[in-house]
C-alpha cells in the first residue's frame, strides 16, 4: 500500500460498540486536514461523538456518506499525506477492498457504502474451482468463491455482521465454514476475504472514482458544503446556494445567520416598505396532514434496549419511605462551611447508594443472561435528560469519594452530557443506576432496568408528612419515596429488602457517610 495515503476507519468507542452511523461530515474533499481536527460526527448507541484526525494532510476521498451504518474498523475516508494522483487513490481504495462512493456523483447516483459491496462486486460462476488462477479470470470479475466455501444457509444469519451477511447471501458463501473473529463470534467482511483468498479464490472490490472541488457560485452543487441542518433547510426554502454563504458556525459550517445574510445580499429589503394590502376576509385553510417522523438513532437504541430489558428481565419492585431531615441538615452545614461545596440531595443519594451497594454486593452486579459478574466498585450511572432521549453518565468508584468530589464530578458529567462531549467510557457500563424525577414533582414511579445492570433506583419528590409518634402523638417530617426495580432472575426479594434497609440507614444517619 502507498505510504502517502492513510485510511480513516470507523472507530471503536467503548467495549460494546460494534457499529456506528455517519451523522455529518465536518470537512469536504480537498480540505487540508490538521492533526486532531474534527472530521465527522458519528452516532453510536447513545450519543453523537466527533471523530478527530490522527493524521495531517489532505482529504482526498470520502467512502461513507451521511446516514450510513458501518461496522467498527470499516474505512470511511482517505487522507493523503503527500501529493498523490487520482490513480494512486483508486489503487489504494481497491487494495483495502472498499466499495467507494465518489463525492462528485449526483445524489441520484450515490450508492450507499453497503450497497456498494453488493452492487460493485462481480461474481464468478458458481462452478468456479478453488484453484482458478488470476490469469484465467477476466479483469472485470473481481470476486471468485471457491467450491469449498459455497453453500449459504439462512439459519446462520445471526452469526455474521450485516455487511458480511449481505455479501454471503448474494454470493452463496457458507458462513459456518468461515472462522469468525468479530464481536460475539460473528463473521465479518474481513473474515470472508481471508477465507476466500486462503482457499485460492479472489476477493477484490475495485471501482473507479474521482473527486472534484465544488466551484464557487450559485450554479454549483452545494451538497458538499458543510452546514448545520437548520441552515441547509432554510437555504433550500429561500433558494440560496450554500456556496454564497459565509461559514461562521461551529467547525466552520454555514449557520442560520449566514444563510439569512446571503439572502439579504441577494434580495435586499427596499428602502420604503410596500403599502399594506387591503384587508381581506380570512381564508379557511385546510389543516396539513399529520407527518410522522422516524426515530433518531439515539431514540431507536433506547427503545430497543429498554424493550429488551422489559421483555427479558422479570422486574419486581420494592418501595421504602425515608426521612430526609437529618440529611438536609448535614447538607446545609457542608454547603455553608465550604466555599467549594454546592452539594445537592442527588449527590447525597449517590453516596448513600454506593455505600449500600458495598454493604450488599449481591445487588452490585451485571447480568448478561447467562453469567453474573460481581462488580468490584459501585459505579453509579445517573440518568440525565437530553432533548432527544437520555444518557447515563457514570460516577465511578462512588463509595471511595466524598460528597464534594461526587458533587463536582456529577456537575461536570451532566454538563458535558448535554453538549455531547462525553467519552463512551463515561456513560457505558456501570453497576447500578439512579433515576430522579423528584425535581418534576413526581412523588413515586417505577424505572426500567438498564442492562447489563440488574437493578435501578427510582427517586421521587420529597413531601412534608405527619408521622405517628408514641402516646398517640404525631410529628412532621420530610419524607422521600424510593422504588427499587430488580431483575428477579438474579436478585431475590430478601436481597432487595436488605439493600433498601441499608440505604435507609445511611440516609437516616448521614454522618456515617462522612467517615
Amino acid at each position: 500500500m502507498s505510504d502517502s495515503l492513510v485510511a480513516v476507519v470507523m472507530p471503536k468507542w467503548g467495549l460494546e460498540m460494534v457499529e456506528g452511523t455517519i451523522t455529518e461530515w465536518l470537512v469536504k474533499v480537498g480540505d487540508s486536514i490538521s492533526f486532531e481536527q474534527d472530521l465527522v460526527d458519528i452516532e453510536t448507541s447513545k450519543i453523537v461523538n466527533t471523530l478527530t484526525s490522527h493524521q495531517s494532510g489532505t482529504l482526498v476521498r470520502i467512502l461513507a456518506q451521511e446516514g450510513k451504518l458501518l461496522d467498527v474498523g470499516a474505512p470511511i475516508a482517505i487522507i493523503a499525506v503527500n501529493e498523490t494522483t487520482e490513480s494512486e487513490v483508486d489503487k489504494y481504495v481497491a487494495e483495502i477492498n472498499v466499495g467507494v462512493v465518489s463525492v462528485a456523483t449526483t445524489h441520484s447516483e450515490k450508492p450507499s457504502s453497503e450497497e456498494g459491496i453488493s452492487d460493485q462486486i462481480s461474481s464468478a460462476n458458481s462452478d468456479s474451482s478453488a484453484d482458478v488462477s488470476p490469469a484465467e479470470i477476466d479483469d472485470k470479475i473481481d470476486f471468485v468463491i471457491p467450491k469449498s466455501l459455497l453453500g449459504y444457509d439462512d439459519t446462520d444469519a445471526t452469526s455474521a455482521t450485516p455487511i458480511a451477511l449481505r455479501l454471503a447471501k448474494q454470493h452463496n458463501v457458507a458462513i459456518d465454514s468461515i472462522a469468525a473473529t468479530g464481536r460475539h463470534e460473528r463473521v465479518t467482511l474481513d473474515d470472508i476475504r481471508t477465507a476466500v483468498i486462503a482457499a485460492g479464490g479472489r476477493f477484490r472490490i475495485a471501482q473507479k472514482a474521482s473527486y472534484k472541488s465544488s466551484p464557487d457560485g450559485c450554479a454549483a452543487d452545494d451538497s458538499d458544503v458543510p452546514a448545520t441542518p437548520i441552515a441547509r433547510r432554510l437555504a433550500k426554502k429561500l433558494g440560496v446556494s450554500l456556496n454564497d454563504c459565509r461559514r461562521t458556525g461551529r467547525h466552520q459550517r454555514v449557520s442560520k445567520a449566514d444563510v439569512e445574510l446571503a439572502a439579504f445580499k441577494l434580495r435586499p429589503t427596499p428602502d420604503l416598505p410596500a403599502p399594506a394590502p387591503a384587508a381581506k376576509a380570512p381564508e379557511v385553510k385546510e389543516e396539513a396532514p399529520l407527518k410522522a417522523k422516524p426515530l433518531t438513532g439515539m431514540r431507536r437504541t433506547i427503545a430497543k434496549r429498554l424493550q429488551a430489558s422489559k421483555l427479558e428481565a422479570p422486574h419486581f419492585r420494592a418501595c421504602i419511605d425515608v426521612e430526609l431531615d437529618a440529611l438536609l441538615s448535614l447538607r446545609k452545614q457542608l454547603n455553608d462551611s465550604r466555599t467549594d461545596a454546592n452539594i445537592s440531595i442527588n449527590d447525597c443519594l449517590i453516596k448513600a447508594t454506593a455505600m449500600a451497594l458495598s454493604a450488599t454486593p449481591k445487588v452490585n452486579i451485571q447480568f448478561d443472561g447467562k453469567n453474573v459478574t460481581s462488580m468490584p466498585h459501585a459505579d453509579i450511572a445517573v440518568a440525565v435528560a437530553l432533548e432527544d432521549g437520555l444518557i447515563t453518565p457514570i460516577v465511578t468508584k462512588a463509595e471511595t469519594k466524598g460528597l464534594v468530589e461526587i458533587s463536582n464530578e456529577m456537575r461536570d458529567l451532566a454538563t458535558r452530557a448535554k453538549i455531547g462531549k462525553l467519552k463512551p467510557a463515561e456513560f457505558q457500563g456501570g453497576s447500578f443506576s439512579i433515576s430522579n424525577l423528584g425535581m418534576f414533582g413526581v412523588s413515586q414511579f417505577d424505572a426500567i432496568i438498564n442492562p447489563p445492570q440488574a437493578a435501578i433506583l427510582a427517586v421521587g419528590a420529597s413531601e412534608k408528612k405527619l408521622l405517628p409518634e408514641g402516646n398517640n402523638d404525631v410529628r412532621q417530617a420530610t419524607v422521600l419515596a424510593l422504588t427499587l426495580s430488580s431483575d428477579h432472575r438474579v436478585i431475590d426479594g430478601a436481597i432487595a429488602a436488605k439493600f433498601l434497609q441499608t440505604l435507609k440507614k445511611f440516609i437516616d444517619q448521614p454522618a456515617t457517610m462522612l467517615g
